[in-house]
């Protein structure tokens, strides 16, 4: 009782904030998706830890916040030059400071600027750009993007406990089921179904079906993954910043694998 009342407070009060950066976008979602990625990334490398991996974590986070704060700015040139300048610093390092296997730890501080960093930074592109995907409002479109995040977990969850008889990925998480992640796709196009035929904002049949169906399936992936990811360092959540929901990645993982999918299809049609 005490776990679910902490987990509705964290959630009164993250939520409306949570809209609020999204609706503002510009600066204020800028500083949220550094937030989620910068946290991320260090949980991911706490983890690491576990596995008796050396990262060198501040190049790392400074790489990951310059790579958002060119997408954000549009400055390209100079941010690349400082980030070849990092990548470089990162492998000569490791020959001086580092302990342990040279090449794991090199490759992990690697992993851990891609996933969440660059992941996320599609995600701060799409903020600036998805009007260009025919979809009216780019705040909206986020904005159900985590809705329809949300619905996937809870109808997963709801239709795979009672229901679930047949072991989705069983030796990356033996709780979820086939029938709960029917039930989690149904949830995610359910969700942009209501705000294609509400009309809150413009978006077409097609482009509702086909975001529904990236949320449910690979929102689902990014779950799993990030399951692997925990299950391989012995941790049950990636951290515990947020009281009863666990860490930015347990909250967050399925948006950081759907993020590049939306990425992808807008580098295809425009």
């Amino acid at each position: 009782m005490k776990e679910l009342l902490t987990r509705v407070i964290v959630a009164l009060f993250g939520i409306p904030l949570l809209v609020f950066l999204i609706w503002q976008g510009g600066w204020y979602f800028f500083a949220l998706i550094v937030v989620i990625s910068v946290v991320g990334q260090i949980e991911f490398y706490n983890s690491a830890v576990n596995k008796k991996i050396d990262i060198t974590y501040f190049p790392a986070i400074l790489a990951t916040v310059l790579i958002l704060f060119s997408i954000q700015t549009g400055i390209l040139n100079s941010i690349l030059a400082a980030l070849v300048l990092i990548f470089m610093f990162i492998f000569i390092s490791e020959m001086f400071i580092g302990q342990g296997s040279p090449i794991l730890n090199v490759a992990v501080t690697f992993l851990g600027i891609i996933y969440p960093g660059l992941f996320l930074a599609a995600l701060l592109f799409l903020r600036a750009n998805i009007e260009k995907l025919d979809i009216s409002s780019s705040a909206g479109f986020i904005l159900t993007l985590f809705v329809s995040i949300w619905a996937c977990d809870t109808f997963a969850y709801f239709i795979g406990k009672p229901l679930g008889k047949h072991r989705l990925f069983e030796k990356v998480s033996p709780k979820k089921s086939i029938e709960g992640a029917i039930g989690g796709l149904a949830g995610a196009l359910l969700v942009f179904l209501i705000v294609h035929y509400a009309g809150w904002y413009k978006i077409s049949l097609e482009m509702a079906l086909f975001s529904g169906s990236v949320v449910g399936i690979f929102g689902q992936l990014g779950d799993l993954v990030e399951s692997w990811f925990k299950r391989d360092s012995g941790v049950k959540d990636s951290s515990s910043i947020l009281p009863g929901h666990g860490g930015f990645l347990d909250r967050f993982d399925s948006l950081i694998f759907v993020s590049p999918v939306f990425f992808l299809v807008y580098l295809l049609s425009v």
